[in-house]
């Protein structure tokens, strides 16, 4: 019964603002009923797991409007239209940190079920000072470079991080888990 039985009849946008929106569609489905579905309409991105060759991940502190709170995430960010996830991923790093590393994919996965935005899990190793950090206008951010250990255990295992499905792909691509 794969997707074939399925086709989209018609898709409104509800609503849209900073590169995310829903969209109500609807799909003729496999039984000849009509669903609807409430999807998210978003840009991809991509997230680093960024290393330095002294073995500290760079993290970013913020605050998050989503649960009102300072947390911690891997740099990273949209993927911009046409842009190649390799090159949002050392943009997001040196934008974000000021750091540039030789940068590598460890995995691709959709954002989840109701979304069209994939997540490009990445590392960067060998990260070392480039430039001052240049943040988008409304990012207060604060760069943390951590010791790995502290990192995975106080940082992944107590949800202080945005970022914990990239975070454990990188790291376990780096063989470092």
């Amino acid at each position: 019964m794969g997707d074939a039985h399925w086709r989209e009849l018609r898709r409104e946008p509800i609503h849209s603002a900073y590169g995310r929106g829903t969209d109500r569609v609807t799909f003729a489905l496999p039984d000849g009923r009509e669903g609807v579905y409430h999807l998210a309409n978003e840009y991809s991105a991509a997230t680093v797991v960024a290393l330095t060759p002294d073995r500290r991940i760079l993290l970013t502190r913020q605050f998050r409007p989503g649960p009102q709170a300072l947390l911690y995430e891997l740099p990273g960010g949209v993927v911009e239209p046409g842009e190649a996830p390799e090159h949002a991923a050392a943009r997001e790093l040196a934008e974000e940190t000021g750091y540039r590393g030789t940068v590598e994919l460890a995995a691709a996965a959709w954002h989840d079920a109701y979304s069209n935005a994939r997540r490009y899990a990445f590392v960067a190793t060998d990260c070392t000072p480039a430039s001052r950090p240049a943040p988008d206008r409304d990012e207060f951010i604060e760069v943390v470079p951590m010791p790995l250990a502290e990192f995975r255990a106080t940082v992944l295992r107590r949800g202080l991080l945005t970022d914990v499905g990239p975070a454990y792909l990188g790291l376990d691509h780096l063989g470092l888990l």
